[in-house]
């Protein structure tokens, strides 16, 4: 008799695989189902230059609306699936947030933001006009929602968390899953060129070690929101 209770774990290719599905294929019905909203959804369309995929006119309200309610439906997603193969969450990092690992993960944050400053300074590098002027577009509070509150949840819940313990747990080890997780999770952020997406790389695994290091997923999070944060300061205030 097969016992039911035992952890039946992902593959790390399933886990891929099933990551890439989940991601690419979830907004779709969201998407479509927030065009019956009306016309005012499409309002104050933004161009913005998506690197290899080039110039995308993009909707703020519409596209931001679709990340926010997919992204929580696909949190939710991996919760139940996670529940039906017996995957404890307790694998995916704990929860909760001590007071003193937030105040020397935000010490060495500062630091990276620094280098990462110093970096951008000297190549002469700038984000993208376009994917700005999307984040700051009105009503300013989907942006804001979206960079801050939603993307480091929903984005440290799905590679930190449940892609990390999948494929801790394989050959890759927890260096390679925190480096695997990590270019996927850079990849994601297509909208930014090369040598961008080489400090997002760097990131990610400064938030790969943190999960390790303490054996959490809700410092991570806090950690990414408070980097977005900054980002949209920084972009508000001096855009």
């Amino acid at each position: 008799m097969i016992d039911n209770s035992n952890p039946n774990y992902f593959s790390a290719l399933w886990a891929l695989v099933f990551i890439f599905l989940t991601l690419n294929l979830f907004p779709i019905p969201f998407a479509i189902l927030i065009s019956f909203f009306g016309d005012w959804v499409y309002s104050n369309p933004v161009i913005v230059d998506m690197n290899y995929l080039g110039q995308i006119k993009m909707h703020p309200i519409a596209d931001n609306l679709t990340s926010i309610i997919s992204m929580i439906f696909v949190v939710a997603f991996i919760v139940w699936r996670m529940k039906v193969r017996n995957l404890p969450l307790r694998e995916l990092g704990s929860l909760q947030l001590k007071r003193k690992d937030l105040l020397y993960g935000t010490a060495f944050l500062a630091l990276f933001v620094l280098l990462e400053e110093c970096y951008m300074l000297i190549l002469g590098l700038e984000m993208p006009e376009g994917f700005i002027t999307f984040m700051l577009s009105e009503p300013l509070i989907l942006g804001l929602l979206s960079v801050i509150v939603i993307a480091p949840i929903a984005e440290e819940f799905i590679f930190r968390g449940f892609l990390h313990s999948q494929l801790s747990r394989t050959n890759l080890g927890q260096w390679g899953a925190v480096t695997l997780s990590s270019i996927l999770w850079t990849a994601i952020h297509f909208q930014y060129e090369a040598l961008i997406l080489v400090v997002l790389f760097g990131f990610g695994l400064f938030l790969g070690y943190v999960r390790i290091a303490y054996n959490s997923l809700s410092l991570p999070i806090a950690l990414h929101a408070i980097n977005n944060s900054f980002a949209f300061l920084m972009a508000y205030y001096f855009y």
